[in-house]
């Protein structure tokens, strides 16, 4: 497994380099009551560019100028056994403002936190090696995530839940890119091939 080359530096280029489905493997820990938890589900991701109609919808909601707006992605968490079922009570729509002057970091708008479910502006940045943070203050708490490729095929995901107390939740994700329905087809057509060739050059 060799390590992603060139890992984005920008919003644009980590939506679209998270296109797609990812298998979802996370472990939650309750450090307030001292219990676990771990679960699969698929996590769907669907950049757009910035004439999509959620880019004015949530950035009036938010009452943020749209000028500046790259685009954003929607994001559905699904069962990973019932494929195609979604539920909009497990999806986000996310909208990136990068800054003016340094387009590795800037602002997320999103229309329903992680957290707190009603309309958020986080903020976020690329670091030098490519790992992504995102800060979401809420009314009582405040969320921090960070994200990286490991690979084109393997992202990892921790964020954490900091109340005025300390630390609430935290959070362990690892991401494995789906295979679609084409890819698979590509791969059985090849192994096809291949085969016909060994056979070919048995005879």
């Amino acid at each position: 497994m060799s390590p992603i080359s060139s890992p984005p530096m920008t919003m644009v280029d980590f939506f679209e380099s998270s296109r797609g489905t990812w298998l979802n493997r996370r472990a939650v820990h309750h450090l307030d009551h001292q219990d676990d938890e771990a679960a699969d589900s698929n996590l769907v991701i669907e950049p757009f560019k910035a004439d999509d109609p959620a880019v004015s919808r949530i950035c009036e909601a938010l009452n943020i100028n749209t000028t500046n707006s790259t685009g954003g992605a929607r994001f559905w968490w699904e069962s990973n056994i019932k494929k195609g079922v979604r539920n909009d009570d497990y999806a986000a729509v996310v909208i990136d403002i990068p800054d003016n002057g340094n387009d590795r970091k800037g602002f997320l708008l999103r229309d329903v936190g992680y957290v707190e479910k009603q309309a958020v502006l986080s903020t976020y940045s690329f670091a030098e090696d490519g790992v992504l943070t995102i800060t979401t203050r809420y009314d009582t708490n405040i969320g921090i995530e960070r994200c990286w490729f490991v690979t084109d095929q393997i992202r990892m995901r921790v964020s954490s839940v900091q109340c005025l107390d300390g630390v609430a939740m935290t959070t362990y994700c690892t991401e494995f890119r789906c295979p679609t329905d084409a890819d698979i087809t590509a791969i059985a057509e090849h192994a096809k091939q291949m085969a016909s060739n060994t056979s070919s050059h048995g005879a």
